[in-house]
């Protein structure tokens, strides 16, 4: 049935439990499971403006970048907690607008199935569902399983 399962985790909630249903349809098919985080990149004239200048210039992708391998890296260790072989799930952290990038990523790698949460880090509690969601799942080239 799944060969290959992208989750897209950002370390909100939603996330978490689009991890949770995909750790359990990894368990129902044996299926390789990819975890995706994704960060926004942000380009060197967009550090240049800001209005604070420390010594020492971090780029806002560094410590972005930093932060989503943080995420990437937890959720892999969960998903191994809740059952999944090591050897079957793997992380990885890509810059970009997250909508484009996971899909992307998803047709890159081959993946049968994206599961993502309703609502990510930027998420509207108004809304049913959020921004990112719904531009995955009118965009992905496979089926789209929002939680």
């Amino acid at each position: 049935m799944f060969n290959r399962i992208l989750v897209a985790v950002d370390g909100s909630k939603g996330a978490l439990k689009a991890l949770e249903k995909a750790v359990g349809l990894q368990y129902l098919t044996g299926a390789e499971l990819y975890i995706l985080c994704v960060f926004k990149h942000h380009s060197l004239l967009e550090a240049s403006l800001s209005m604070v200048r420390p010594d020492k210039l971090d780029l806002p992708d560094d410590a972005l970048k930093e932060y989503a391998s943080e995420i990437a890296v937890h959720a892999k260790n969960h998903a191994v907690e809740l059952g999944v072989p090591l050897e079957k799930v793997r992380a990885f952290v890509k810059g970009g607008r997250p909508s484009r990038t996971i899909v992307r990523f998803a047709r890159k790698r081959e993946c049968d199935l994206i599961v993502i949460g309703a609502q990510g880090t930027n998420g509207d509690a108004s809304l049913i569902l959020g921004s990112v969601a719904q531009r995955v799942s009118g965009s992905a080239q496979c089926p789209t399983l929002v939680v």
